[in-house]
């Protein structure tokens, strides 16, 4: 899992955005509400396709959201992904959002064992 969290909101510009992802090095983000709640995740690809600088996040994030919980198995979230065909789960403890697991992390976890 990848923590701390990156972040960003629904009003972001994409330009900016892309300069975050550049920045952070990281390929997905949750988008949150100004309340701490997650509405949304946005990734590197959903970047790559608009051809909008000025678009704002809320026109290219996905608002179906898929998460795990803190203390779930390795193996659930991994069917988690695959079941719903998604590389980006937001990582949950007590309705906050703690950190993204990407499909890597989990490959990289049993490259290692």
């Amino acid at each position: 899992m990848s923590t701390p969290v990156v972040v960003t909101g629904r009003n972001i510009k994409v330009a900016h955005l892309r300069e975050s992802f550049n920045r952070k090095d990281v390929s997905a983000m949750p988008v949150l509400e100004e309340d701490g709640t997650i509405s949304g995740i946005v990734t590197q690809k959903d970047v790559a396709i608009c051809k909008n600088d000025d678009s704002i996040v809320e026109d290219i994030m996905t608002d179906r959201i898929h998460i795990v919980l803190r203390n779930n198995r390795l193996k659930d979230a991994a069917n988690t992904m695959v079941t719903n065909r998604v590389h980006h789960l937001a990582v949950m403890d007590d309705g906050k959002v703690i950190g993204m697991l990407s499909s890597m992390d989990i490959v990289r976890h049993y490259a290692l064992l």
